[in-house]
């Protein structure tokens, strides 16, 4: 049998593993010295009687052995007692002979450790122990540190934890989108009615305002082609979410998905959500809605439109209101990247996307990208667009007269630039 091969076998086929209190007592005078103890982690007093007192002769620590006389004797001559909680191997005087008779090398360290007790208990008067009143100071300073580094690791992680998240909600929005204190105004139910309805996705029960189209009135239709209506602001309203099940598209699109689709976001949508931004993300309106809460549905309906590939068109409508309400915010940069997204998603749409969409569809997607070029100094893109809406007889008359419009300014701007 090899020797150093096996110790560890050894030991744990012939010791056992106890476990013991602070101020509790290992051994004590007179008891029957069978079992010899092996410290893996805390700490042991041993104390023997001199001249009718008691002097503490040594602490165990990881690593020694205790009541190891026990070889020699057939009663402890000491007492051991456990001033930390700890954790030994409980040998049999028997075994621990049966141990060292296979292993030298152990045999030599267990008679090492004898002959350092018998050395100490020789030159007692030598002895300088730390006094117990600074050991317990040392103790309460190292556990001090440890608490110390273990807050410091938890926090750590904490804040890693946390700047993970924020990283990924980061990832959610454009870059430098930030918290705003802007709310729906009160008179907005004016236009508003609740009406109860089942998510498609979940089939839960769903409250969602309507609006009374009826009472809308249209002050303006930018340029840009932004209809500003009075006393109030569609983009509010423009989004549908569903608590539940995350399920979240415009209002234009809510019934409007496949089967496939719905069964896609059902079974895996939320916990994506969940997994970017944590389990505490929800989606839910507060009465009047604030503009964080209709960034965040706005948000969260492009990511579901991205995970289910909806067409590049509806992203880009999503993309155009979100520019439109960081312009009300006053947020210029991150207005102009919004529309910019929305111009990528609708040129890939328009020279990419072969689904079928009626004459006006197709008119007022020509007319938008025309716009947007316009509005990103692509100027000589748009005007292409624009001759073709303008020559088309079938072609609404107002998107006809709109198209022109901007025809000529864009002529004339560039009659100007070459002058």
């Amino acid at each position: 049998m090899a020797e150093n091969s096996t110790l560890k076998d050894l030991l744990a086929k012939y010791s056992e593993i106890i476990e013991f209190k602070a101020e509790e007592e290992l051994f004590n005078y007179g008891q029957k010295a069978d079992n010899i103890y092996f410290v893996l982690s805390g700490l042991i007093r041993v104390f023997i009687r001199d001249n009718n007192q008691e002097v503490e002769i040594k602490r165990n620590k990881n690593g020694d052995f205790v009541g190891e006389t026990a070889f020699t004797v057939e009663k402890y001559s000491s007492r051991a007692e456990v001033y930390l909680d700890s954790k030994l191997l409980k040998f049999n005087v028997s075994d621990l002979r049966k141990i060292m008779k296979k292993n030298n090398e152990f045999a030599n360290k267990m008679i090492d450790n004898l002959a350092t007790y018998i050395d100490k208990l020789q030159n007692k008067e030598k002895l300088n122990l730390t006094s117990i009143s600074e050991l317990d100071k040392k103790i309460e300073a190292e556990n001090e540190i440890k608490e110390t580094l273990a807050a410091k690791t938890k926090k750590k992680k904490y804040l890693n934890q946390a700047a993970d998240k924020i990283k990924s909600r980061g990832n959610f929005y454009l870059k430098e989108h930030s918290s705003y204190n802007k709310k729906a105004e009160k008179d907005d139910q004016y236009y508003l009615y609740d009406k109860e309805t089942k998510c498609p996705v979940c089939s839960n029960k769903l409250q969602i305002k309507k609006i009374r189209n009826s009472r809308l009135r249209i002050e303006e239709i930018r340029e840009d082609l932004r209809p500003l209506y009075k006393n109030f602001n569609l983009y509010f309203y423009s989004v549908l979410s569903c608590p539940d099940c995350l399920f979240t598209a415009r209002r234009k699109d809510f019934y409007d998905f496949s089967k496939n689709r719905k069964k896609k976001i059902k079974n895996n949508f939320k916990s994506i959500i969940t997994d970017q931004l944590g389990d505490n993300f929800k989606i839910e309106y507060s009465d009047p809605r604030t503009i964080n809460e209709v960034l965040d549905a706005h948000y969260l309906s492009l990511k579901l439109y991205d995970y289910i590939n909806m067409n590049a068109d509806k992203k880009a409508f999503l993309w155009r209101e979100i520019s439109w309400i960081y312009e009300d915010l006053k947020e210029e940069k991150l207005s102009k990247k919004a529309s910019l997204k929305a111009l990528e998603n609708l040129e890939e749409f328009y020279f990419k996307d072969d689904s079928s969409s009626s004459k006006k569809e197709t008119d007022n997607i020509s007319l938008l990208l025309s716009v947007l070029y316009y509005k990103h100094g692509q100027k000589q893109k748009a005007l292409p667009l624009l001759d073709d809406l303008i020559r088309d007889a079938r072609v609404n008359l107002r998107q006809k007269n709109k198209a022109r419009d901007l025809f000529v300014k864009i002529r004339k701007e560039n009659k100007k630039e070459k002058k």
